[in-house]
């Protein structure tokens, strides 16, 4: 970030969960997965790993997700289900998040390789809005479950699923976010 400008577009970045039609350009979406290879990657491990799902696919992916999540023992209502499949009816893009696991890599704990994930998929949040697009991260749609992540190729013996990336145009705008003051949450230290 070279100006205030930039900083701004920092700033105002924030998740929202209805978007439709359009969506990334191929080369839009590259330049998204570029971002995410520049997270922090302690040993370069390059254990981020992202499942592409678009439209029309996404509507036999919610029949999975949802069939799955009920199979795992997780009741999801009519109204739940009625709603899932209303949003993700105008998703353009969908990102299915994980990452290689380096079970005994005792240089790079879990929790790094983790965070990590989580900051390849904010690189992407933030170079999406930076081009226009809104994102939301959501943890549902069977994230916890073996056969969603299965499905996408991610064997839940070697690899840890983080959720999915819904990537589209704003359908409303979006209303500056309520931010806590950073400093009401920073201290100072100082040797004694």
């Amino acid at each position: 970030m070279n100006s205030v400008s930039d900083a701004q577009v920092l700033l105002t970045r924030r998740s929202q969960k209805l978007v439709q039609a359009p969506g990334p350009s191929p080369e839009q979406l590259q330049t998204m997965l570029a971002a995410a290879v520049c997270a922090p990657d302690h040993s370069a491990l390059r254990a981020w790993r992202f499942a592409l799902i678009a439209q029309p696919e996404i509507a036999a992916f919610t029949d999975l997700a949802i069939g799955a999540t009920r199979r795992w023992g997780r009741e999801i209502t009519a109204q739940k289900e009625q709603n899932t499949r209303k949003w993700l009816s105008t998703v353009p893009l969908l990102i299915g998040l994980a990452y290689k696991i380096s079970h005994d890599n005792e240089k790079v704990p879990e929790i790094e390789q983790t965070l990590s994930m989580g900051a390849a998929v904010m690189n992407i949040q933030t170079a999406a809005h930076m081009m226009g697009f809104s994102s939301y991260w959501s943890t549902g749609l069977g994230t916890y479950t073996d056969e969603v992540p299965e499905a996408l190729g991610f064997d839940t013996l070697d690899y840890r699923f983080v959720g999915f990336l819904a990537i589209g145009t704003p359908i409303t705008p979006a209303n500056p976010a309520q931010r806590p003051d950073p400093m009401a949450l920073t201290t100072h230290w100082k040797a004694t």
